[in-house]
């Protein structure tokens, strides 16, 4: 059974279009920046990453195109994660917070998953 007390979940989203990111801050304490094509790249649809063994299209694409990368809307899914909405109409992704969270690709995230966790003495 998981301890819902230690479920880590985002306490401020800001998405700057401008800047083409994505800010959270999570209720850990961690502050995380995530690009728009990263993002894109990491959907988790059925669509973009495949299912019943069939390869998603993501398999098969080299570049995004631009209105692929550009995020028009953020939208919270229940409890448990977010969906953006890209300028080319795809919206069925549903990035959860877990896997939103492990996604972070901060040099102290980067480290800890290199060196599977733990701190270098």
């Amino acid at each position: 059974m998981q301890d819902q007390d230690q479920r880590i979940e985002p306490v401020d989203v800001e998405v700057h279009v401008d800047r083409r990111l994505m800010q959270v801050r999570w209720s850990d304490g961690h502050d995380a920046v995530y690009d728009f094509e990263f993002l894109r790249w990491q959907c988790p649809c059925a669509e973009c990453r495949g299912e019943g063994g069939v390869p998603g299209v993501l398999a098969q694409t080299t570049a995004l195109r631009p209105e692929q990368t550009e995020m028009t809307d953020l939208r919270v899914v229940g409890r448990y994660g977010l969906t953006p909405v890209w300028a080319d109409g795809h919206q069925t992704g549903i990035y959860t917070y877990r896997a939103l969270r492990a996604m972070c690709q901060c040099a102290a995230c980067a480290g800890a998953k290199a060196g599977g966790g733990a701190s270098a003495g």
